[in-house]
């Protein structure tokens, strides 16, 4: 049986490259429609610079994990921390982006800026960091899944499957992406990245908690459910509240905003 940890794991590497390569996909067929495909080996030489930067950031991350002279706990739970303010930022990013119409005019504007500079690099720029971000954001929060993994293989074997389910998704969407359902695939996405925020505001407070930097309020009656990031204090509590009541109020804010219209091609 698979583990909460592998199905994490798989859902953040997916969800991570899949917005990856939703804005690639986009950028190429935006020039695709534009008769500008003599652009496209900038833009894909973008995203190959972007795989390697994101892949020395993780080697840098480890050596500091190494050579920091603070305690485990304490990058554990300060790693935790971060990743659930990310986790946030992105859920607000892509609840920006449900509406198809917002996706469409947002990789417009992108492209259009570029070509009308008449400087191609900006293209590659823009590859650059649409995969940097991501990949950026999958380094923190995969040391932060190994830190309070129970089962490490696990999350890798997650990885694994989720670069298998990638590339798969790269095909389909080139064929298919303007049938997809845009606005269901980011409010969903949204939605479970905001669970995971929660869990790791939990987890992060707790770990905070062993090195004493942060005080212990016991709770009665609340079960300790560590996959859920759960644990029977007012500090984790708290903090996942606080988060909760965020997550809240970035769905109502987005659900409040008016339709836009497509803007010229």
């Amino acid at each position: 049986m698979l583990s909460a940890d592998f199905w994490e794991s798989f859902v953040v590497f997916g969800r991570e490259g899949l917005e990856a390569i939703l804005l690639l996909a986009a950028i190429v067929a935006s020039l695709v429609t534009r008769k500008q495909e003599k652009h496209l080996p900038v833009v894909y030489g973008g995203a190959a610079l972007a795989v390697i930067a994101s892949l020395l950031t993780a080697v840098a991350l480890e050596w500091f994990w190494v050579a920091s002279e603070f305690s485990e706990p304490f990058l554990e739970g300060i790693t935790m921390l971060l990743a659930g303010i990310v986790l946030l930022y992105v859920t607000n990013w892509m609840l920006g982006k449900a509406d198809s119409i917002r996706w469409a005019n947002y990789i417009k504007g992108k492209v259009g800026n570029a070509l009308s500079r008449r400087n191609r690099y900006a293209l590659g720029l823009a590859s650059f960091l649409a995969v940097y971000r991501e990949g950026f954001e999958t380094v923190l929060f995969f040391k932060a899944l190994f830190v309070g993994s129970t089962d490490p293989a696990g999350v890798g074997i997650g990885i694994v499957a989720g670069i298998l389910l990638l590339g798969i998704l790269w095909i389909l969407i080139l064929q298919l992406e303007k049938r997809l359902p845009l606005g269901l695939v980011f409010a969903s996405t949204s939605l479970i990245l905001f669970l995971m925020s929660v869990k790791m505001f939990g987890g992060g407070i707790h770990e905070l908690q062993e090195t004493g930097i942060i005080t212990e309020t016991a709770l009665s009656g609340i079960p300790s459910v560590e996959d859920l990031g759960l644990f029977p204090t007012l500090e984790t509590i708290g903090a996942q509240a606080l988060a909760i009541l965020a997550g809240i109020g970035l769905f109502f804010i987005h659900a409040r905003k008016k339709p836009v219209q497509p803007s010229a091609a």
